[in-house]
């Protein structure tokens, strides 16, 4: 019977090539939106809870913890080192993490931190930085310029990658990520000392002796060093509430809890995800009735060999057979090609959305997806059975 039923479809190719791209297309649609949502979700809740604090200059939340989490978008300024010391001379922290955020290797943003930055992650290769210009590279970045221990990278003023090159201090490499699908494989690492030195070697060069009637005047510059913000890991919810209460009266600070504001964003992020639920549920009910109306005209179109089949005795139920594995056989190609297409999108859209701070894993495949499969699947033949269940009780009363 199967081989009868493929003989049968390569004759109906056409009526089925339509009913192929009909459940791609809804397939893909529901895995795509399913998926890239719940990866984003994942990766804001795991990044949030690495840090209860963060304290910034004053401006957005949003726009602080997007820097800070998922390096994206620019800094919203600068905050004194010696606020690192005094956090961490408090005693109410388990972790004090400065980050300093503002040059850049190619499209890869260099972050000035400590090595209680990555802390939970691993290394392919090589050992953490421990000095000015040692720098780790995460894995996307090393992928993508082919880079290994022991390289030097020339870094960029600024995040777009095409400001003043920084040739004169290179960032040796000691170290590479193991990939870890966040935002942490698309950037560079290096202490803040790394990017004291590399501004205030642009700052030498800037600056001009000045010449009064001949004499020379030197002007000292002890300027006390600074940082985009400061990441804390409270040791207590007491401790938590003590330094929130405490920064919070300084309105040169924004102290903001990271869970806190990216739950917002996910609220965002779920509503755009109902959207798209609710899009897929239209082109779901639009699949139903264009495979209903292909198979109806394809009954119609096959009467006369039904006829045929019936004159030779063929029975109505090995005919439905026929008709429901044929359905199914095209249902399931179109439903492995779905996959591969959900998800080789994935992979395509990949390197863009990772300028936005959002990394996906292509190869990721939730247990929810085959769900999503089985329901198109079913969808897809329910109206060739219902077809065919009804001609098979025309056939009785005919009897």
């Amino acid at each position: 019977m199967l081989k009868f039923a493929l003989r049968h479809m390569a004759v109906r190719r056409t009526k089925l090539i339509m009913i192929c791209l009909s459940i791609i297309i809804t397939a893909c649609v529901a895995l795509l939106a399913y998926n890239i949502s719940t990866q984003i979700s994942e990766g804001i809740i795991q990044t949030a809870a690495n840090f209860d604090i963060i304290i910034g200059p004053s401006g957005s939340s949003t726009q602080l913890a997007m820097n800070t989490m998922f390096f994206t978008d620019k800094p919203l300024g600068t905050i004194p080192y010696s606020l690192v010391e005094e956090i961490e001379s408090s005693g109410m922290a388990n972790a004090v993490v400065p980050f300093s955020m503002g040059d850049s290797y190619n499209d890869a943003p260099i972050v000035g931190t400590t090595p209680a930055l990555l802390d939970g992650k691993s290394l392919s290769s090589g050992e953490m930085f421990n000095e000015a210009c040692e720098a780790v590279v995460g894995y996307d970045v090393a992928k993508k310029y082919n880079l290994s221990v022991g390289d030097t990278l020339i870094t960029s003023h600024g995040l777009s990658g095409s400001g003043s090159d920084h040739a004169d201090s290179p960032l040796t490499v000691t170290g590479i990520l193991s990939r870890t699908h966040t935002a942490y494989d698309n950037a560079v690492f290096t202490p803040c000392e790394t990017i004291w030195a590399l501004h205030d070697h642009e700052e030498e060069h800037e600056e001009s002796e000045e010449h009064v009637e001949g004499e020379e005047h030197e002007e000292e510059h002890d300027e006390e060093k600074t940082v985009c913000a400061v990441l804390v890991r409270s040791k207590s919810i007491a401790d938590y509430s003590a330094l929130t209460a405490a920064y919070s009266e300084n309105s040169d600070y924004l102290v903001i809890n990271p869970n806190t504001v990216l739950r917002e964003v996910l609220e965002n992020v779920d509503m755009s995800r109902k959207i798209v639920y609710i899009l897929c549920a239209v082109i779901l009910i639009m699949n139903v009735f264009v495979i209903t109306l292909i198979a109806l005209l394809s009954a119609y179109d096959s009467r006369g060999e039904i006829a045929l089949m019936r004159l030779i005795g063929v029975s109505m139920g090995r005919i439905n057979l026929l008709y429901l594995i044929q359905n199914a056989v095209a249902g399931a190609i179109a439903l492995i090609l779905a996959l591969l297409a959900a998800h080789g999108c994935l992979l395509g859209i990949r390197s863009f959305v990772a300028s936005m701070g959002i990394v996906l894993n292509a190869a990721k495949i939730y247990s929810v997806e085959w769900a999503i499969l089985l329901l198109v699947f079913v969808i897809s033949i329910l109206p060739t059975s219902i077809m065919t269940l009804r001609m098979s009780r025309q056939d009785s009363i005919d009897r």
